[in-house]
C-alpha cells in the first residue's frame, strides 16, 4: 500500500487550480522521493484520491498521455518506466541520471526538437528554457532547484552553456557555437 505525504497533499490542495495528470506526475517526481526514475502509478492515483479529484476524468487523462515510447514524443506525454510513470522518457533517465553536466541535458533535450519538413534549423540557434532545464535536472538528476541554479550559473561562467540574459527566467539555455566533444 502506498502512502501519501499528508503535508505534500495539503500543499497541493492549496493550489488555485486542479492539476492535470501530467502536472501531478511532474509535481510528485519533484517532491515525493521514490526509488528509481518516475513515480509509481498507484502513488499518483493515491494523491488523486486524497485530493478528491474526479477519478474517472483523471484516469482518462493519465491513460491518454501514457506511452511506452523510449524517446521523447510530441505533446504532453507521460512515459512508462517499468511500473512507474515519468514526464521524461526512459532514454533521458538512462543517459542523464549519472551526469551533472547541464550541457548534456541541453544536448539531449534539443534532440527532441524537430524542424518542419524542408526546413533546416541551425542547432546553435536553439535552446531550452531555464525552467524546463532546471525541472529536468531536479527530476532526473535528483537535485534540488537551488543546487541546479548554482550549477547552471557555474557552467555558464565556465562557458559550457550560453545564456545572454541570465537573470531572465525566460531566457533560453544554449550550447556554445563550437562543437562539443
Amino acid at each position: 500500500m502506498v502512502s501519501v505525504d499528508t503535508d505534500l497533499a495539503n500543499e497541493l490542495s492549496h493550489h488555485d487550480e486542479y492539476f492535470t495528470a501530467r502536472e501531478l506526475v511532474e509535481y510528485l517526481e519533484r517532491h515525493h522521493p521514490v526509488e528509481g526514475p518516475g513515480v509509481p502509478r498507484d502513488l499518483v492515483e493515491a494523491y488523486a484520491d486524497e485530493l478528491e479529484y474526479d477519478r474517472e476524468r483523471f484516469d482518462t487523462s493519465l491513460d491518454d498521455r501514457l506511452t511506452d515510447a523510449r524517446s521523447w514524443q510530441p505533446g504532453d506525454r507521460l512515459y512508462r518506466i517499468g511500473g512507474n510513470v515519468s514526464v521524461y522518457p526512459p532514454s533521458w533517465h538512462e543517459r542523464l541520471a549519472e551526469t551533472r553536466d547541464l550541457a548534456d541535458y541541453v544536448d539531449v533535450m534539443l534532440e527532441s526538437v524537430k524542424a518542419p519538413d524542408g526546413v533546416e534549423v541551425d542547432r546553435s540557434d536553439l535552446g531550452v528554457s531555464q525552467a524546463d532545464l532546471l525541472t529536468a535536472v531536479e527530476i532526473i538528476g535528483e537535485m534540488d532547484r537551488g543546487e541546479a541554479k548554482g550549477l547552471l550559473k557555474n557552467q555558464r561562467l565556465e562557458g559550457s552553456l550560453v545564456l545572454y540574459a541570465f537573470q531572465n527566467p525566460e531566457e533560453l539555455v544554449r550550447l556554445p557555437n563550437e562543437e562539443r566533444e
